[in-house]
């Protein structure tokens, strides 16, 4: 079942990006928006590794086979070549490095740049016990976390180190969500006798007594549901973050599909660019070629 699951998902993908692009042959296809094709028809099982060359120096990634959506997309990008002379337009110090607006090549200066992207989105594959916000993670950025992800938008997490309370807090926290997600999953089948009971009992203390009866209902069933479900940090998560740093925030919530190599000293100095109002670094910072590495 997972397996027919990942193909129908990567399936998703591949038909977003063929509206962008047309046939697989690439002397033939129609250029989409950014001139995108279809251009990555071979989605290998494995982890992949691209160099991301900047004019600061060089990072390299492994893309995770955990995530083909992401890896698959990302890899598309990056034949199309996408990426190459876009600007790392966001900076954060002690949390990431953002890239993936193409409107960023050639910018004029002290403009707000991230609101462009391509316009199909990629369903999340979050998987919190495997996949982490750790120092020198690659994120895909959102505008509907936990659901889907930017069709190019990343990011490359530097962070800061945290405690034991705040990894406590953020458990909680997204317990907290799962639990929602859960209560309100359980409830689809029955939204439409629930909405006509919560009406029916603003007139009539017998429906108010039944719709308590129903939320008590699924309250039960979520415990039940959440038994063996609540997420909790790894000792090996826990000391990353203690020890390494990381954006524990977004954990839960934006899928983490890849991981820096080499160059985490090249994106700590991104990291620390002067920037301005729009957290655009003040000096332009290039990536000037992304390439597929073979390992």
């Amino acid at each position: 079942m997972r397996n027919m699951i990942s193909k129908m998902a990567i399936a998703v993908v591949i038909i977003a990006l063929s509206a962008c692009g047309g046939s697989t042959d690439s002397d033939k296809a129609e250029k989409g928006e950014f001139g995108l094709q279809q251009l990555n028809t071979n989605t290998p099982d494995k982890d992949q590794y691209v160099m991301i060359e900047t004019d600061r120096g060089n990072i390299k990634i492994v893309l995770f086979k955990e995530t083909p959506l992401h890896r698959a997309n990302f890899i598309n990008l990056v034949m199309n070549k996408y990426y190459d002379g876009q600007l790392f337009f966001r900076v954060i110090r002690d949390f990431m490095i953002q890239a993936g607006d193409p409107k960023s090549r050639g910018a004029a200066a002290k403009i707000k740049l991230g609101e462009t992207d391509v316009s199909y989105k990629i369903p999340a594959e979050i998987d919190v016990k495997k996949r982490w916000h750790k120092y020198g993670a690659l994120s895909a950025a959102s505008l509907n976390p936990a659901v889907e992800s930017s069709g190019s938008h990343f990011s490359i997490i530097t962070g800061r180190k945290v405690n034991d309370k705040v990894l406590n807090d953020h458990e909680v926290k997204y317990n907290k969500t799962l639990r929602r997600k859960m209560y309100e999953g359980l409830q689809v089948p029955y939204r439409d006798k629930i909405n006509k009971l919560y009406e029916e009992s603003k007139r009539s203390s017998k429906k108010k007594q039944e719709l308590n009866e129903m939320i008590h209902f699924f309250t039960a069933k979520t415990d039940s549901a959440m038994q063996g479900k609540e997420f909790k940090y790894t000792p090996e998560q826990r000391r990353g973050y203690i020890e390494e740093g990381g954006a524990f925030h977004l954990d839960g919530y934006f899928t983490v599909f890849g991981q820096v190599l080499e160059g985490m000293d090249v994106v700590e100095n991104i990291s620390r660019e002067a920037y301005d109002v729009y957290n655009r670094p003040v000096k332009d910072v290039v990536i000037k070629r992304v390439v597929i590495l073979d390992e």
